[in-house]
């Protein structure tokens, strides 16, 4: 990386330390514009690169600070420049994008250690015909809009799968993949029964799975419920722990327990009949939409059940690594673990105050979610950089793995020891654009082969 500065000069010229001095360089991209210009050597410089204000302005460059130089044949590349896709913009100085502005600042202002041009962008944002885009970047003043080019890589950011199935979004997708070669990452939710195939089909991944069917009938749930005594209702496209049922059957009586939330409290009710509990949770739900799993007796932390959160990130090399790790606690009553149905976050540490056995359990969970990225990366389309998992312990100490997330939630990092860890992810997420943006340029057969 080196230190972009600007120097006053009418010229277009680009002005690099002797070190990268090599011959046959005329021209200076960033992004998708790209010039003819001079390039000096000058045997002062050490670590900074000293751009004229024409070739600044022309190129559309918003503002200096660290970057990345590649060199390709005659052509250097400055940047890059990642753009995030996203939606829900709101025209606010302050809060552009609603409420998730803060989340989105904090991921633009990683770009200061990880080098480069980081903005968030929407659909209406792009100009086709100037093949530029009015960008949001995060400066030490706020928000600030720029025109810049084309970017070298998307980060995929929609919010949820009903906007990233609409027509505009998927244009906009379609559009700079196939007409610009964007390299796009992060695309697309998971489909829950799809992953459990994925991972099922490999032998070394089918042990972290749960029993799971898809379209839960009678002849289905009634064999589950008599072997593991519960059985979980998930929708195969939900998140956020929304529309999760619990059934349990009763030991000591002919009926069963159901176990969900409201949207407002959660809810226990009482049936003596499966099918008439059945009938009440599909009323307005389709049974297709939904898969059944059996229920894991997982150990608890103070008499409450508790699963664990584990982000895996590509890192600047292509490398998975574990990036985050945290137990979340359900809260009372209720059918998931989420904050927002009155979950608590732990340390793995503050479960396993044991330092052998808290070691013992990060390996586990470690080993699990980097050999369970790499398997279904291999399976899917497309560039991922990031997953978020949800892993169960049962009492006799058995992974198991409860979800997978192509975007996961971050609400782990409410914890207050967990705020290097919330970092990382942050620039290991632009660190992996940084990489897809050199591949592209250097190698872009290899990038998709």
């Amino acid at each position: 990386m080196i230190k972009l500065s600007l120097i006053d000069d009418k010229q277009p010229v680009l002005y690099l330390p002797v070190r990268y001095k090599q011959d046959g360089l005329q021209f200076l991209s960033f992004g998708a514009c790209t010039l003819s210009c001079t390039i000096k050597f000058l045997p002062h410089l050490e670590d900074e690169a000293m751009i004229s204000t024409f070739l600044f302005r022309e190129l559309n460059i918003p503002f200096c600070q660290t970057i990345h130089l590649f060199f390709q044949e005659d052509t250097i590349h400055i940047g890059p420049l990642v753009g995030i896709f996203s939606a829900g913009f709101t025209g606010s100085k302050l809060r552009p994008i609603g409420q998730r502005s803060i989340f989105f600042s904090k991921l633009l202002a990683a770009a200061k250690s990880t080098g480069g041009y980081a903005f968030l962008f929407g659909a209406h944002h792009i100009n086709w015909e100037l093949g530029t885009i009015n960008g949001y970047f995060y400066t030490g003043d706020g928000w600030i809009q720029k025109e810049v080019p084309l970017p070298h890589v998307v980060y995929d950011r929609l919010p949820n799968r009903r906007t990233e199935n609409h027509d505009l979004f998927i244009q906009v997708k379609t559009r700079l993949q196939s007409d610009y070669l964007i390299p796009w990452y992060n695309p697309g939710f998971f489909n829950k029964w799809d992953i459990y195939q994925q991972l099922q089909a490999n032998a070394a991944t089918k042990p972290f799975l749960p029993e799971t069917y898809q379209h839960p009938s009678i002849e289905l749930i009634q064999p589950l419920l008599e072997k593991h005594h519960g059985v979980f209702l998930k929708p195969i496209n939900g998140s956020l722990g929304n529309g999760i049922f619990e059934i349990v059957r009763s030991l000591s009586s002919e009926s069963y327990y159901c176990r969900y939330h409201d949207g407002e409290k959660n809810v226990l009710i009482q049936f003596n009949q499966l099918p008439v509990l059945l009938s009440h949770i599909f009323q307005q739900k389709e049974r297709e939409d939904y898969i059944v799993q059996r229920r894991i007796s997982l150990i608890r932390f103070q008499d409450r059940p508790l699963d664990f959160r584990i982000h895996t990130n590509k890192n600047g090399q292509n490398d998975w690594q574990v990036t985050a790790m945290a137990a979340k606690i359900a809260g009372k009553g209720s059918v998931t673990t989420h904050l927002a149905n009155g979950g608590l976050i732990k340390t793995i540490e503050e479960i396993f105050p044991s330092p052998e056995r808290c070691h013992e359990m990060k390996k586990q969970l470690e080993h699990a979610a980097l050999l369970i990225s790499g398997i279904i990366e291999q399976s899917m389309d497309g560039f991922i950089g990031e997953f978020g998992f949800d892993f169960g312990v049962d009492e006799h100490g058995k992974v198991w793995l409860f979800e997978a997330n192509s975007k996961p939630g971050r609400s782990i990092f409410t914890h207050p020891k967990l705020f290097e860890q919330d970092k990382m992810t942050r620039q290991l997420s632009l660190a992996y654009g940084i990489y897809l943006a050199e591949k592209s340029i250097l190698d872009p057969e290899g990038l998709y082969t």
